[in-house]
């Protein structure tokens, strides 16, 4: 006959377990908060910028694409089309993640590798901070992949498709925008299609960056 005190030790272990497990299961990050975008700086400060337009990889800082590696070479696959100019360099790149971390992104999701060229050490350089809405992008999402080079942070920001058969790009324009009134909602100082970067690219973007300061 079964020891009906070690049954009952056996349910109140299994319950046990499995409020801890439900302890134990982050909640879902809230609403973030979204500002309103009114081009507040018409003021381009960085080095080998001309007239806001940048028509070379080789030319300045800011980075025109992404690029992946393939048997020929390196191979543009998505422009950039955010580009932060940082107060002070270091530990610049973490700032402008935080405010992605803040919105509940997950970093490094499941995503390709990609490259940007870093023209001051004439080379091309692996995705330095990556993060998505969700990490895997099942039904599609928002996502992004920073470099920072000196004191500017250039970001590739889009809408994937679903994850299967495999990520494509829905919209570059919906998450940029998007981007804009995150960071506007943070206190930074957006001034959307600051820089012409002459990078335009099927389905929707216009070959324009939107430039991103610190602080107000």
């Amino acid at each position: 006959m079964a020891d009906p005190t070690s049954s009952r030790r056996r349910i109140l272990l299994a319950g046990g377990l499995t409020a801890v497990g439900i302890a134990l299961v982050p909640s879902p990050p809230g609403e973030p908060t979204l500002g309103r975008v009114e081009s507040a700086d018409t003021t381009v400060d960085i080095a080998g910028v001309d007239d806001r337009r940048i028509e070379t990889e080789s030319q300045s800082s800011v980075a025109r694409y992404q690029y992946r590696r393939g048997e020929a070479g390196f191979e543009p696959t998505a422009p950039i089309n955010v580009v932060f100019a940082l107060e002070d360099a270091v530990g610049g790149l973490e700032r402008v993640m935080t405010v992605l971390d803040d919105a509940g992104w997950a970093r490094s999701p499941e995503e390709y590798t990609r490259y940007a060229f870093d023209a001051a050490h004439d080379r091309y350089v692996r995705q330095q901070a990556t993060a998505a809405e969700t990490y895997y992008g099942t039904s599609g999402r928002r996502h992004v992949r920073c470099w920072q080079f000196g004191d500017v942070v250039s970001m590739q920001a889009h809408e994937d498709t679903g994850a299967r058969p495999k990520h494509g790009i829905e919209s570059y324009a919906d998450t940029r925008a998007y981007i804009e009134r995150l960071y506007a909602g943070a206190d930074w100082v957006v001034t959307p299609n600051a820089l012409d970067l002459a990078n335009a690219r099927a389905p929707d973007h216009d070959g324009y960056a939107t430039l991103i300061t610190e602080g107000r």
